[in-house]
């Protein structure tokens, strides 16, 4: 009796040794696992030290700034920033536009008005790059009706905003209500940041290459990519033509050597020839020129040394011919 008494006490020791590991070996893990950063629960940079946590005000000090602020104006909120990975959190709907154009980054901040206690603004400053690219979405997203401005290169006013370019700069300053006449708090913000922000000479472009009879006034565009639905063709410079009531399209565009320029258009004529277009004889006095006809409309597109240049919406072959022999004459300039 005696030795089962010790044979059982003896078991019961054993067992109490195993499950004493076992929680040994449990707790060991979860302390493993709390010790290392787990991305789904925490947020990357929560435990950072001081001096890494501090990297983004000084990427703030060095984004341009509107300071000193013009007179009466104050900062309602801080300065966000915004990159490629989070663009859409501020621009839900457009960040595609921005991204295909080169977009770096953006500052937004908000602002008030001493004097309109019941107005503020809000000012987007997107750096895209280089001029360029600014250019590109400046006159892709230009409002109807709008006053130009000539505080900038390309710089215009709606009721309530002040819409610019600044070397590598997009910026729109845009406020909560409209302003009354002459009152523009938005127009002088826009003077403070050109006069403050440092900015490299704008990039010669082809809008100057674009003849100007018939030249809709700010119709100058410029396609960052993907132009006329055609993959591959980027960086394209439109402009609108009005001809006996009817409104046709220019477009040219540099590309890297006379051969991709060759290429280009070629691979682009195959493109309307897929779609239905069927190409037509009686072409104008231009070397390597492409005449056809799209969906009731004539296209005529052509190369120059390293440009791609053409007219597009033609309501006539005769008018797509003479507007396309003007862009030829120019080139030749």
């Amino acid at each position: 009796m005696i030795q089962k008494s010790k044979n059982s006490s003896r078991l019961q020791t054993i067992l109490s040794m195993v499950i004493l590991s076992i929680l040994l070996i449990i707790g060991a893990g979860i302390w493993i696992t709390q010790s290392q950063f787990n991305p789904a629960v925490l947020q990357k940079g929560a435990f950072l030290p001081k001096a890494t946590q501090n990297e983004k005000s000084s990427r703030l000090s060095s984004t341009p700034q509107f300071l000193p602020l013009p007179e009466g104006i104050k900062p309602l909120t801080e300065a966000e920033i915004f990159d490629a990975g989070n663009l859409s959190d501020k621009i839900d709907g457009k960040a595609e536009l921005y991204l295909s154009a080169g977009f770096t980054r953006l500052v937004s901040q908000r602002f008030k008005d001493d004097g309109k206690a019941d107005m503020w603004m809000e000012a987007f400053v997107y750096d895209m790059g280089n001029s360029q690219n600014a250019f590109s979405v400046f006159s892709t997203q230009r409002r109807e009706g709008s006053e130009t401005l000539d505080l900038a290169e390309n710089a215009y006013r709606t009721p309530n905003a002040v819409f610019l370019t600044h070397g590598r700069y997009y910026v729109e300053i845009i406020a909560s209500k409209v302003f009354e006449q002459g009152d523009h708090p938005a127009k002088r913000m826009a003077e403070t940041f050109v006069q403050n922000t440092p900015s490299e000479k704008a990039a010669l472009n082809e809008s100057a290459l674009f003849p100007k009879e018939g030249l809709v006034k700010n119709s100058i565009a410029l396609i960052a990519s993907n132009a006329f639905g055609f993959d591959g063709l980027d960086k394209i410079y439109t402009a609108q033509y009005e001809f006996k009531d009817h409104s046709l399209m220019a477009y040219l565009s540099r590309r890297g050597s006379p051969s991709e320029a060759k290429e280009m258009a070629v691979a682009y004529a195959k493109f309307l020839l897929s779609f239905g277009g069927k190409e037509l004889e009686g072409k104008p006095d231009i070397k390597d020129a492409r005449l056809i006809e799209v969906l009731d409309t004539y296209e005529l597109f052509f190369w120059k040394g390293s440009y791609l240049a053409g007219v597009r919406d033609a309501a006539t072959a005769d008018q797509a011919k003479m507007l396309a022999k003007r862009l030829y004459d120019r080139l030749k300039e």
